[in-house]
């Protein structure tokens, strides 16, 4: 009898160990293929081979809103995109969409990815719908392997059109989304 109820715990104790250890394998698995560092001016998301680094995020900070020729003129937040694989090329798009909490239209806001022309984010047309959410897409393109992007510009501003009450109520939360897709 005893040798069975052994051969019991130690089964029970190998069946414990195998799915804490089949748990830490996927938890340093995704961990390892996805990182985000953030301070209060620069943010690095790696996702896969992709690394998107952006900075400047307190050009984004905005007290009140701004004529077209004034956010044209803003200080960008500038962002770089980078695929770290040495074999694959990478195809990747960049969206913006509202977060949680918003209060203000997106017909407000405006947003310049070349510094010479605007357009109202809810007026792009390339767009992505999932569960809902609207993602507008700026900016996408594919990188050899192991090579950089060029560093973009981004301004993104409240259109002085918005009445000043609406702004000191409102509230806007948007977002970056990426997508990229290895090439194969």
């Amino acid at each position: 009898m005893k040798i069975k109820d052994i051969i019991k715990k130690q089964t029970t104790i190998i069946a414990i160990a195998v799915v804490l250890v089949t748990i830490t394998v996927i938890g340093i698995s995704y961990a390892i293929f996805f990182d985000v560092k953030k301070n209060t001016e620069d943010q690095k998301i790696t996702a896969g081979t992709l690394e998107l680094t952006v900075s400047g995020i307190n050009a984004l900070k905005l007290s009140e809103p701004m004529s077209t020729a004034d956010g044209l003129a803003s200080t960008p937040v500038s962002y770089t995109v980078v695929n770290t694989d040495s074999n694959l090329p990478a195809a990747y798009s960049l969206y913006i969409y509202a977060g949680n909490g918003n209060t203000i239209s997106l017909s407000s806001i405006k947003i310049s990815t070349d510094g010479s022309s605007s357009s109202v984010l809810s007026s792009i047309s390339d767009t992505l719908v999932e569960n809902g959410t609207t993602y507008y897409r700026i900016d996408s393109g594919t990188l050899a392997a192991g090579t950089s992007g060029t560093t973009k510009n981004l301004r993104i501003w409240i259109d002085e059109d918005l009445v000043a009450d609406e702004i000191n109520n409102g509230n806007l939360n948007l977002q970056l989304y990426v997508v990229s897709e290895v090439q194969e």
